[in-house]
């Protein structure tokens, strides 16, 4: 009669068909492993002892990954913004959890997880999509690793897909003053003028109240934005990284459009009485409350349009102003901190081209400044 093994107990020996299996005694139940190798099955009994020891439990060894992310999607609502929840929970629904959902997290391996991202490739999925499921995963596996279900992220033996960047379009100079001209009257006048002078993304612009301007000194204190969440609708949030948030300086011509929208603002708050909602917000609907985004970008289009001007994104503002900053010559740090990067590697990495101008206008400049000039002596 062979031999009852204790609990913790392992063992290991090689099958008929040539592969090693590995078990291990767990609360009177039986935890099993087969490898092509006598080493990885010894290993994989080491780190499992370490797991045990750690608290692991017979139980934890069979949650579904299905199970964990569900439990993990839901505590992440207390330490994340909902927007990076709401990321998580969309390409684990849609792409991890169909492939891998009912598969056991300790049986995970990363040939598993390069197989699902040959698959998604195959159907047509592009790199950025891809690369969030990877993101999405290895954020999983962390926090599983973190609880002690496992001893390691397989997701760190997998490649991060790589993402060629998109082109982007922005306008000349020529094209910007036209666009002005184009917007003005709008009632989105101000937002468009304050993107092009300030680079700011959409929903900084939108999330900015009253209380962030600082007249005097001519400066917008960045440290929210509005954004869509599914089954919430327009919420306020923090800015995304630390960097984010910033104080922006802006000139005369802001704060002329500032005082201008403020003014007609006033008007509209009149007219609605009260129905007014006050939120202190700088941008809102004609009752105060927060802005469809939508329609913002809808009459930036239909203005480009009318102007004869290329049709490109709302985005694209940032791009613009930024170029327009580099090509100037303005330093990358000063510019870095105005676009709120976290690094002036950053900047030069998305905006190299508009530098492009300034590295030729420094070749000559250098030239001039030690090129011996010729003294003819009486």
């Amino acid at each position: 009669m062979a031999k009852r093994r204790g609990n913790h107990e392992g063992s290991i020996y090689r099958r008929k068909d040539g592969l090693w299996c590995a078990q291990i005694s767990l609360e009177g139940r039986r935890l099993t492993k087969y490898g092509k190798s006598q080493v990885e099955c010894r290993d994989w009994i080491k780190q499992t002892l370490a797991r045990i020891d750690g608290g692991l439990t017979y139980e934890g060894t069979q949650i579904t990954l299905s199970h964990f992310i569900e439990v993990w999607l839901n505590g992440k609502e207390l330490a994340r913004r909902p927007s990076t929840v709401n990321g998580y929970r969309r390409y684990a629904g849609l792409y991890i959890l169909p492939a891998l959902g009912r598969e056991k997290l300790q049986d995970i391996l990363p040939v598993h997880i390069k197989r699902l991202y040959a698959q998604l490739n195959q159907e047509g999925r592009g790199a950025r999509t891809i690369q969030l499921v990877h993101v999405t995963l290895h954020a999983a596996f962390h926090q599983a690793v973190r609880e002690g279900y496992l001893g390691r992220n397989p997701v760190d033996a997998v490649e991060r897909p790589k993402v060629e960047r998109t082109e982007f379009q922005i306008l000349n100079e020529s094209q910007a003053r036209q666009f002005l001209i184009a917007a003005s009257g709008s009632r989105f006048e101000t937002l468009f003028y304050l993107a092009l002078t300030t680079g700011m993304r959409k929903g900084e612009l939108l999330g900015l109240k009253w209380s962030d301007l600082n007249e005097d000194k001519g400066i917008l204190l960045v440290q929210r934005q509005l954004q869509q969440i599914p089954r919430k609708g327009l919420v306020l949030v923090p800015t995304k990284t630390k960097a984010g948030r910033r104080q922006i300086k802006i000139g005369q011509g802001a704060l002329a459009q500032l005082k201008a929208h403020r003014e007609r603002q006033e008007k509209l708050k009149a007219d609605a009485g009260e129905h007014w909602k006050e939120n202190d917000l700088i941008f809102t609907t004609n009752i105060g409350t927060f802005p469809d985004q939508s329609k913002a970008s809808k009459e930036f289009k239909r203005l480009l349009k009318n102007a004869g001007l290329p049709s490109i994104r709302f985005h694209d503002l940032r791009h613009t102003s930024i170029s327009f900053l580099l090509g100037m010559g303005t330093p990358v740090n000063a510019v870095q901190r105005r676009a709120g990067h976290s690094k002036a590697s950053v900047t030069t990495d998305v905006y190299g081209h508009s530098l492009d101008g300034a590295q030729e206008e420094a070749a000559v400049k250098i030239e001039e400044l030690v090129t011996p000039i010729a003294v003819k002596l009486q």
